[in-house]
C-alpha cells in the first residue's frame, strides 16, 4: 500500500526567465548611438522583445538630451526602424566616430601591466569601427606595431599573415615565458615594494598613501604610549622646565657694556673738520646761450670788461677832475674794487651744451672800431708823385 507521501505528486514550479537591461543613453559627446544600437538589440533578443516591444521599453533607457529628443518626436516615432533612424541620424555622426577611431589606432600601444590578449582585442574593435573590411594583413600591422618589446621581438622570426596566427604565437611566447624560471638579482625585504616597479601612477599613489598611514599610526601610538607611562614628579617637571629655559643663557652668555662717562666721551679724539678750497670760478659760464660773453663790471652781454663804455666814462671823469697825478692810483684802487665784486657776484646759470670757449681775442668795441676807420689815410692825404 503506497504512503501517504507517495501519493502526493510533485509540484514543480517554473523557473521566470530574468530580463537583462542594456545600458542607459544619454546623447552626451562621444557616446555612439549604433553601438547602443547593437547592445539593445542584443539585449531585446535575450529578452525576447519584438519591436513593438522594443519600442515600448526604449524609453526606460534614455536619459538626458537623448530622452528629451524622444518625448519631443514621440509621435513621429511609430515603428522601431523609424526610432533607430531618427537616433543614429541625429546623434550618430559616423564620419567623427571613424575619424576618433582611427587617432586612437595609430597611437594604441600595449600598456605596462596589461595583457597580451587585452591589447589584441582592443586594435580589433578599433579596426572593426575604423574598417569592418580591412585586410588581415593589415590588422596584423596594428598589432605588430604597438605590441610589446620582448614579444615583437620574438614575433619578427615568424611567419604571421593573419590575426589568428598573431594570437596563437603571442599565446606561446606567453607560455614560455611563464615557465621559465628567473633568479633574482639580490633579496628583497618581503615589506619593500621597488618604486622602479610602479609605473602606474595609481600604484606610486597608494603606496605613498600606505606609507604615510604606517608613519602615522607609529607616531601616534608613540604619543599614547607616553601618556600612559607613569607621571613625573613635580620636582622632575619643575628641573626640566629650569633647564630648558636657562639652556639659551648658559650656552649663549651676553656680554653687557659699561655705560661710558662723560670724561671717556671727551677724551676721546675728534678729528678736526676737513675744508676743502673753492672751486675756483670758472669763465666759461660767463657766456650766454648764443656764446656772447658778458661783461664782469656792468653784467650786460655783447662785450667784455676790457671794452666796457661804462668803465671808461668813470676812468675819463676821473682823470679830468684830478688830474693826471692820481689817475694810476685811482685805476688801480678801481680795479681791485671792480675784481672784488667780480668775485662776490653770483654767476649766471648758462646750458652747458651751448657753452663754448673761444680762445680767441673779443671783438672789439664798436667806439674803437669806428676810431680805427677813421685813423686810415685818405687818398687826399697822400703825396703826390
Amino acid at each position: 500500500m503506497p504512503t501517504e507521501q507517495e501519493a502526493k505528486p510533485a509540484v514543480v514550479t517554473p523557473s521566470l526567465q530574468q530580463w537583462r537591461s542594456p545600458s542607459t543613453f544619454r546623447g552626451a559627446p562621444g557616446e555612439d548611438p549604433l553601438k547602443w544600437l547593437k547592445e539593445y538589440d542584443r539585449v531585446a533578443n535575450f529578452n525576447k522583445w519584438d519591436d513593438m516591444m522594443c519600442l515600448a521599453n526604449v524609453y526606460f533607457f534614455l536619459d538626458g538630451t537623448a530622452r528629451q529628443w524622444y518625448v519631443n518626436n514621440e509621435d513621429a516615432l511609430d515603428s522601431w526602424e523609424a526610432f533607430k533612424n531618427g537616433l543614429s541620424g541625429l546623434f550618430g555622426d559616423r564620419q567623427k566616430y571613424t575619424r576618433r577611431a582611427e587617432e586612437q589606432l595609430k597611437c594604441r600601444a600595449q600598456r605596462s601591466g596589461e595583457s597580451t590578449q587585452s591589447y589584441i582585442q582592443s586594435v580589433l574593435g578599433l579596426c572593426q569601427e575604423v574598417n569592418p573590411l580591412m585586410k588581415e594583413d593589415e590588422k596584423v600591422s596594428h598589432l605588430m606595431k604597438g605590441v610589446a618589446e620582448d614579444i615583437y621581438q620574438a614575433l619578427l622570426t615568424r611567419e604571421i599573415n593573419d590575426t589568428a596566427s598573431f594570437i596563437k604565437w603571442c599565446n606561446y611566447i606567453e607560455d614560455m615565458k611563464q615557465k621559465r624560471v628567473g633568479r633574482p638579482r639580490f633579496e628583497r625585504l618581503p615589506n619593500v615594494v621597488p618604486v622602479a616597479s610602479l609605473t602606474d601612477e595609481t600604484d606610486l599613489v597608494s603606496l605613498i598613501r600606505t606609507i604615510v598611514r604606517e608613519e602615522v599610526h607609529r607616531l601616534v601610538n608613540q604619543t599614547q604610549e607616553s601618556l600612559d607611562s607613569d607621571p613625573q614628579s613635580l620636582e622632575e617637571i619643575v628641573q626640566d622646565e629650569v633647564e630648558r629655559v636657562l639652556a639659551p643663557v648658559s650656552t649663549k652668555p651676553t656680554e653687557t657694556r659699561p655705560r661710558p662717562t662723560y670724561a671717556a666721551v671727551t677724551r676721546k679724539y675728534r678729528a678736526p673738520v676737513q675744508k676743502f678750497p673753492p672751486e675756483p670760478r670758472k669763465t666759461d659760464v660767463w657766456r650766454m646761450a648764443d656764446n656772447r660773453p658778458v661783461c664782469f663790471h656792468c653784467g650786460r652781454p655783447g662785450h667784455v670788461m676790457r671794452y666796457c663804455r661804462e668803465k671808461r666814462l668813470s676812468l675819463t671823469t676821473l682823470e679830468t677832475a684830478d688830474g693826471p697825478s692820481t689817475t694810476l692810483a685811482l685805476k688801480k684802487k678801481y680795479a681791485d674794487q671792480t675784481l672784488l665784486a667780480v668775485l662776490r657776484q653770483v654767476p649766471r646759470e648758462a646750458d652747458p651744451q651751448y657753452v663754448v670757449t673761444d680762445p680767441r681775442r673779443h671783438i672789439a668795441d664798436p667806439v674803437s672800431r669806428q676810431a680805427v676807420g677813421a685813423r686810415k689815410t685818405k687818398e687826399s692825404d697822400l703825396p703826390r708823385r
